[in-house]
């Protein structure tokens, strides 16, 4: 390349692929208007950057003869100047704009309006003299007050003051605004006319209280939120925006190279109304400016691409503009974070924005390069999926954008306020009708989204939440599915809708509704199943309609491109999905009566309105999932009105809800449908009910399963012709909510009964060995009979009381079998669909004398570790 046979660039010379060249410099050093030359940071100085010595104080003298407009700069309220004396010695004092203190202090939060009122009280004191002596100035030390904003470098954290700096100010400036704001500071907001805290990320409220999580953010002007430099970007950028600005002028988003946008930056801005998208690749400056104005107080979506020097610009459907950077250098470095709103170091940004001040308004989405970006910092519980690359490093003045409904209710609990038309209270039973065209519509009402577990106006009231209800403004979030249904997935939802319309289950895989999703509905009281893969929609409806106040299962069946869609005893609907696609893709979480109004997903569906009534069963997998303790969040959940919710079951039972009736499932040593019935732990042979289980996750029990051998004896007698008798298995379910949804996909063995015979299934890791014992005479007969199994490596040999053994061996070449989990008898917790290898009930009848290796015998009572509706025989 060229950069190899000649010396083109002073330090760094890179070839680019069209056959050009761009120079760069060492860290530390900053490349000239030339192309060329390199520089030392800080070498050279333009007057202007007194403001940003270290060690400098100035003193301003404010003269009337001396008025005069700085061309470049167009912020502030009026062209006043001021006259400088540096404590430098050697710089000009006589071209130092008056309006860069005021943004100065803009940044410590004293507001221009305020700054002006403090000037003339000066002034008034003076006798009305503008221009008088030296004992008449304000002195700023810049080492102490500026130098903690202007600190250079990609750290966030650096350039955020740990503590606000001292401004000398008189009263009058400071009794104007007069909360206690704990960490945060107050501020006079000049729209609304009232005093409030500004608060760093993660904090709102009176105080500046921990625990605020912003879905939509508001900017006041001052406010703004950093993420961390943009990646992978140098060359192509593709950016959404998607805000609601309340003035005509502001900082949408900017970032660059370095700090003071010296060199590269990109920025899109507010200007007079119109959206302005400017950047630099560091040869010259490019700008485009939308055609269109922004519509005030409406969401406005822009959207940006650029390629090297060329950039491309929509605002909402209006036209698209093209722009072009001057020069040779095609290639945007970004080493400072992506600011959104504004920025913390807004003054200096200003001859290269055009604007001194950051948004007012708000923003609801923001996407880069396919990347959405939370107004929230990384919390690896609560969102496990968001990469700490796309979550908000700092910020300062953002708040929920609520409106000025919620500024005078505080909801408790951890709820949060929204501003909302519409009932919220009363949507089970009420639907309000929607006022003609010529009444104004209704103004917003503060309600209180209360978290799970509390209830009530303000979130004062604590639930027991057995059966959740929603009431058209709920829903529970659940981790999302995401590797877990690639291929083939199981679901079913219990319910008891009071409406006709409603989204009961949805999840996808972009924020916009786009892609992959799935969702489970109702429309005009039918079922509907709708599903996409990535090339194309397929929508299964019910045969016939559900009725409102009946309870009614759904359940969806899909492997590959097919999907079934089975609703109470009405006739199976089935479906293929178009396209080429066979795999199913889902990040985002999985939402279950409705999707909140804070979130980011925009679904297309058939119905979008929340789901309105109670739901007691969500099955993924074949395992049921516990809806209150297996949620990761949700609001206003109410409890149903089902048995379940009164508590029926005593000594720790879990009430488990059947449509309108319920069974109670009883710890070991308890029985009857109640478990009031203590029941004699002596007896040695335990009988099950179908519902039952014992489980032994004692260390010398398990490795007498695990390994390359195993020897297994024991008795049993069952009453039906069902029933699973022994289950081993990996762990597939260590208590993390995102491992309840994953496919059984490792080491088990199991023993079961079906349609009266014998059936042995095990897998070592290498596919599923299943050998059905045939046997002339049913075994559920209710007699007792003698079950052997023996297996070595991969030989599985099965006998039943005095006939022939069989003999099943597995495929591939695993021997072992690794199973850290618990053996079961008599059943599991839970039971999985077809795909788990087993779907066998819990048996009914009784079991004994269970021996282990030849030799170790099971006290099936006394080593138990845990234990459900045990009764004796």
């Amino acid at each position: 390349g060229l950069c190899e046979n000649i010396k083109l660039c002073e330090q760094l010379c890179f070839n680019l692929h069209d056959g050009t060249f761009e120079c760069t410099c060492h860290q530390g050093y900053n490349l000239e208007p030339d192309g060329y030359s390199c520089t030392r940071l800080n070498y050279t100085k333009l007057d202007s950057s007194i403001l940003y010595e270290k060690e400098a104080s100035f003193v301003a003298v404010l003269d009337d003869n001396d008025y005069q407009s700085d061309a470049s700069y167009q912020g502030g309220d009026g062209p006043h100047v001021a006259r400088f004396r540096s404590s430098l010695g050697h710089r000009d004092s006589n071209n130092i704009d008056y309006n860069q203190l005021i943004d100065r202090a803009d940044i410590l939060n004293y507001d221009k309006p305020r700054y002006k009122t403090e000037r003339e009280i000066v002034l008034e004191s003076l006798g009305g003299e503008e221009e008088t002596g030296p004992e008449t100035f304000l002195e700023l030390d810049l080492q102490d007050t500026f130098h903690p904003h202007t600190s250079p470098g990609p750290n966030l954290e650096q350039k955020v003051p740990s503590e606000v700096p001292n401004l000398q100010a008189t009263e009058s400036l400071t009794t104007l605004c007069q909360l206690e704001c704990g960490p945060g500071r107050c501020h006079l907001d000049a729209q609304a006319g009232v005093p409030r805290c500004m608060c760093p990320l993660g904090r709102a409220g009176r105080y500046c209280h921990p625990g605020a999580q912003v879905e939509t953010a508001r900017f006041h002007g001052s406010s703004w939120v950093g993420f961390a430099p943009l990646r992978e970007a140098y060359r192509d950028v593709q950016l959404t925006l998607e805000f609601k600005p309340e003035t005509p002028d502001g900082v949408l988003l900017v970032s660059g190279e370095n700090d003071d946008l010296s060199g590269d930056f990109m920025a899109a801005v507010l200007v007079e109304s119109f959206v302005e998208f400017r950047w630099d690749c560091g040869s010259g400056a490019g700008s485009v400016r939308s055609p269109e104005v922004v519509h005030m107080d409406e969401w406005n979506r822009l959207t940006v691409y650029r390629h090297r020097w060329d950039v491309w610009l929509q605002l909402n459907d209006g036209h698209h503009i093209q722009g072009r950077s001057e020069g040779l250098f095609s290639r945007i470095t970004f080493r400072e974070p992506l600011y959104v709103g504004g920025s913390n170091n807004l003054t200096s940004l200003a001859p290269r924005l055009g604007v001194t001040t950051g948004l007012q308004g708000c923003v609801r989405r923001l996407q880069v390069n396919d990347h959405v970006y939370r107004f929230r910092k990384s919390d690896p519980l609560r969102e496990p999926n968001l990469s700490s690359d796309y979550a908000a490093l700092d910020g300062w003045g953002i708040t929920e954008c609520i409106g000025d409904a919620c500024s005078e209710v505080e909801c408790q609990h951890g709820g949060k306020c929204v501003a909302s038309t519409q009932d919220t209270k009363n949507l089970s039973t009420v639907t309000t009708p929607t006022p003609p065209p010529f009444f104004a519509p209704p103004p917003p009402a503060p309600v209180c989204l209360c978290p799970l577990g509390y209830s009530g106006d303000f979130c004062e009231k604590q639930l027991n939440l057995e059966v959740p209800s929603f009431n058209g403004s709920s829903h529970l979030m659940f981790p999302a599915l995401g590797g877990s249904v690639l291929s083939w997935l199981e679901l079913e939802v219990v319910f008891r809708a009071a409406s006709t319309d409603g989204v009961l289950l949805y999840e996808s895989h972009r924020s916009d509704g786009t892609g992959d999703f799935i969702a489970l509905t109702l429309s005009q009281a039918h079922v509907l199943f709708t599903i996409d893969l990535g090339s194309g929609i397929l929508t299964l409806r019910s045969v016939y309609p559900i009725r409102p106040g009946i309870w009614h299962s759904a359940r969806v069946s899909r492997t590959g491109r097919w999907a079934w869609l089975y609703v109470d005893d009405q006739p199976v609907v089935s479906g293929l999905t178009p396209g080429g696609f066979t795999m199913l893709s889902l990040s985002h979480p999985l939402y279950l009566g409705g999707i909140p109004p804070t979130s980011t997903s925009q679904p297309v569906l058939p119905a979008s309105q929340a789901f309105t009534g109670c739901i007691q069963k969500l099955s993924l997998n074949g395992r049921p999932i516990h809806l209150v303790s297996g949620a990761v969040s949700g609001s206003n959940v109410d409890s149903c009105n089902h048995p379940c919710s009164q508590r029926p079951c005593d000594n720790g039972g879990i009430c488990e809800p059947h449509g309108p009736s319920y069974t109670c499932r009883c710890p070991l040593g308890f029985k009857d449908e109640h478990c009031r019935s203590r029941v004699v732990t002596q007896a040695a042979t335990p009988s099950f009910s179908g519902r039952s289980f014992l489980k032994y996750a004692d260390t010398e029990i398990m490795k007498r399963v695990s390994g390359d051998k195993l020897h297994l004896w024991l008795r049993f007698r069952s009453l039906t012709p069902d029933g699973l008798l022994v289950w081993a298995g990996e762990d597939d379910d260590d208590g993390e909510n995102k491992e309840v949804m994953l496919p059984p996909l490792g080491d088990s063995l199991s023993l079961e009964l079906q349609d009266g015979r014998l059936v042995l299934r095990y897998n070592l890791g290498s596919g599923f060995a299943q050998l059905l014992y045939n046997s002339s005479k049913r075994l559920d007969d209710g007699q007792w009979h003698t079950v052997r199994i023996y297996r070595y490596e991969r030989e599985g040999h099965l006998s039943v009381d005095d006939d022939e053994e069989n003999v099943v061996v597995s495929p591939g070449d695993l021997v072992q079998l690794n199973v850290d989990s618990a053996l079961y008898i008599g059943g599991r917790e839970t039971f999985r669909g077809s795909h788990s290898g087993y779907m066998a009930p819990g048996l009914t009848g009784c079991v004994a004398d269970l021996t282990l290796a030849t030799d170790y015998h099971v006290d099936l009572i006394t080593q138990a570790t845990a234990g459900q509706n045990i009764d004796y025989c």
